[in-house]
Order: structure tokens, then sequence, then C-alpha cells
């Protein structure tokens, strides 16, 4: 009986220390996922930022000309 005790305790440890390294896994992840989303949220606002830039200034020849034309 005790040693049946003993293999119970012996096993429910190894649970619980399995337990807490798949919690610490778990917020490791979570923290390297949040960053990567971040960095890649960044990447994009830039990337579209530009994009944006680009056609603003297309935009303003664009309404130069059509305004030059209009005058003459």
């Amino acid at each position: 009986m005790k040693e049946s005790k003993s293999n119970f305790e012996k096993t429910f440890d190894e649970i619980k220390q399995s337990q807490l390294r798949m919690e610490k896994g778990q917020e490791r992840f979570q923290k390297e996922f949040a960053e990567i989303l971040s960095i890649h949220s960044d990447r994009i606002v830039d990337h579209l930022d530009n994009r944006t830039e680009a056609l603003n200034k297309k935009i303003y020849k664009v309404e130069s000309e059509i305004e030059r034309l209009s005058r003459q």
C-alpha cells in the first residue's frame, strides 16, 4: 500500500511539473507571438503610409495639371 501511495505521489509530482512547464511555455509563446504581431503590424502600417504618400503625390500632380488646363 505504501509503495502504491509513493508511486501515486511520484506520478502526481511529475504531472504537476509537466503542467508548470506547459504554463511557462504558453506564457513565453504568448509573449513572442505578441512581439511578432507588433513587429509585423508596424511594417504593414509603414508600407501603407508609404503607398498613401505616393498616391497623394500622384493625385496632387493630376489635380495641378487639371487646374492648369482649366485656366487655359
